[in-house]
C-alpha cells in the first residue's frame, strides 16, 4: 500500500513543482526537469526495493524503450505548436508518440531502441527553428488548472500502476515513463503562454533526453549484470 501510494502521489508531486520552477523561472527549466528522470528513477527504485534486480532490469529496459517515444512527443509538440492550436498540436504529437511507440515495440534490442532515439533526438534539436519571440505574455492560470493538472498525472499513473502490476515489469517501464507529464505541460503552458512558451519546453525537455537515456541504460547495464552474474 505504501508503494502504492507514493507512486501514485509522485506525479501530481512533480506537476506542482514543474509547474512553479515555469512560473518562476521560465518554460525552458520547467523543460529540463520534465526531461530529467524525475519519474523513471523513483520508479525503478521501487522495483528494485519489490522485485529484485531481475524485475529493475525490465523496467529500466522498458524505460529505455519509452524514451524514444518522449523524443518523438517533443519533437513533434515542439514543431507543430506554432501552427496549431493547443488541442490540435496534443493530439499530433501523441500520434506521432504512438508510431514510435510501435517502432521500439518492434525493436526487440535495448540497444538498437536506444541508437533510435538518440537519432531523433540528436536530429530534432540539429534542425529545430530558432526560437520565435512570445506572441503574449502569459496570463495568470485560473484556480482549478493546477489542482486538475495534479488530478489528471495522479490518475494516469494509478492507471499504468494497475496495469503494470497485471502485465509485468518491462510494460510497467515503458507506463512509467511515457510522457504524461510532458502531455500535461506542455497543453497548459501552450494555452496560458502560447505556442513560443511551449515550444521552448519541449526542446529544453529533449535537450536533456540524452542524459536520461544514458542513466538509464547504466541502470540497466548494471542490473543486468548483477542478474548474470546471480
Amino acid at each position: 500500500m505504501e508503494i502504492l501510494l507514493l507512486r501514485t502521489a509522485l506525479a501530481p508531486s512533480l506537476v506542482l513543482l514543474v509547474s512553479v520552477v515555469a512560473r518562476r523561472s521560465g518554460p525552458r527549466r520547467g523543460g529540463l526537469l520534465l526531461g530529467a528522470p524525475t519519474t523513471s528513477g523513483p520508479f525503478l527504485a521501487l522495483m528494485w526495493f519489490s522485485g529484485g534486480n531481475a524485475a529493475a532490469a525490465r523496467a529500466a529496459q522498458g524505460n529505455v524503450a519509452a524514451q524514444l517515444i518522449v523524443a518523438a512527443f517533443c519533437l513533434g509538440y515542439g514543431r507543430l505548436a506554432p501552427v496549431l492550436r493547443p488541442a490540435r498540436t496534443l493530439t499530433a504529437a501523441l500520434v506521432c508518440a504512438a508510431g514510435a511507440g510501435l517502432l521500439a515495440a518492434l525493436c526487440a534490442n535495448v540497444w538498437l531502441t536506444a541508437a533510435l532515439a538518440l537519432a531523433v533526438i540528436f536530429a530534432g534539436l540539429r534542425t529545430w527553428p530558432a526560437p520565435a519571440h512570445p506572441d503574449r505574455p502569459p496570463h495568470r492560470a485560473r484556480r482549478w488548472d493546477l489542482p486538475v493538472r495534479m488530478a489528471v498525472s495522479g490518475t494516469t499513473v494509478l492507471l499504468a500502476v494497475h496495469a503494470a502490476d497485471a502485465l509485468g515489469s518491462f510494460t510497467g517501464g515503458i507506463l512509467a515513463a511515457l510522457p504524461v507529464l510532458l502531455a500535461v505541460m506542455a497543453l497548459s503552458t501552450h494555452r496560458s503562454a502560447g505556442a513560443p512558451a511551449a515550444a521552448v519546453m519541449m526542446r529544453a525537455a529533449l535537450t536533456v533526453a540524452p542524459c536520461t537515456l544514458g542513466f538509464l541504460l547504466t541502470t540497466y547495464t548494471v542490473l543486468a549484470a548483477s542478474v548474470t552474474r546471480g
